[in-house]
């Protein structure tokens, strides 16, 4: 048996060259959390139940295949009427106000009350007479970014029909997904993972 003593180092103290080797190493070896996709999936999920789609393999391969040929057509005026019907209460939801640390009620506003873990009450306050599009379906971005196709079209009406809009949420999930990989193998993104992590290397730039 043999002791082998080696330095190591923060990656702030290695070389340009080294620096490079490290990154190159922490995106070929896939360090990152797999949460960010599973943040994702879970937007993508919520929203295929929403308007009862299947997907091929892919969840950027959308089924329209349960929705009758009539509604798919529907476009304009009669669309947007449609979906205010049909998914108003899914797609906007009262707008979050605050959050007091105590039990409260009051009829100008909905006061949902609350238990933490500790056993302790708060209390949520939105509005009665705003809404709110941003995170409605799990809380994350992600539900903004798939349903952008929808916002837009109940923003400014055209002459898109309900299955083109379905396919635009498509390449929204699909874009969504290319987002995120560009990120997590960005080096902004790794450096960030290395220096948060507090990482030690070799001085040729290999994790130690």
């Amino acid at each position: 048996m043999r002791t082998v003593k080696t330095k190591v180092y923060l990656f702030t103290e290695l070389s340009e060259e080294a620096k490079e080797t490290a990154i190159e190493n922490y995106r070929n070896k896939n360090y990152y959390n797999s949460f960010y996709y599973d943040e994702i999936t879970e937007s993508v999920k919520a929203v295929i139940d929403l308007f009862n789609l299947s997907t091929g393999r892919q969840y950027s391969d959308i089924r329209t295949d349960s929705i009758d040929d009539n509604i798919l057509e529907l476009s304009g005026a009669r669309l947007y009427t449609y979906l205010i019907n049909n998914y108003y209460s899914d797609l906007f939801k009262p707008e979050y106000i605050k959050t007091l640390d105590r039990e409260f009620k009051a009829n100008a506003f909905i006061c949902k009350v609350r238990t933490d873990h500790k056993g302790e009450k708060y209390t949520q306050i939105f509005s009665k007479f705003k809404v709110s599009n941003e995170c409605v379906l799990t809380g994350v971005c992600y539900d903004n970014n798939i349903l952008e196709p929808i916002y837009s079209f109940l923003k400014k009406t055209t002459n898109e029909t309900f299955e083109d809009l379905l396919q635009d949420i498509g390449h929204a999930i699909s874009k969504s997904y290319s987002d995120m990989e560009e990120w997590l193998y960005s080096v902004e993104y790794i450096t960030d993972s290395i220096q948060g992590n507090d990482y030690e290397f070799t001085k040729e730039g290999n994790i130690f």
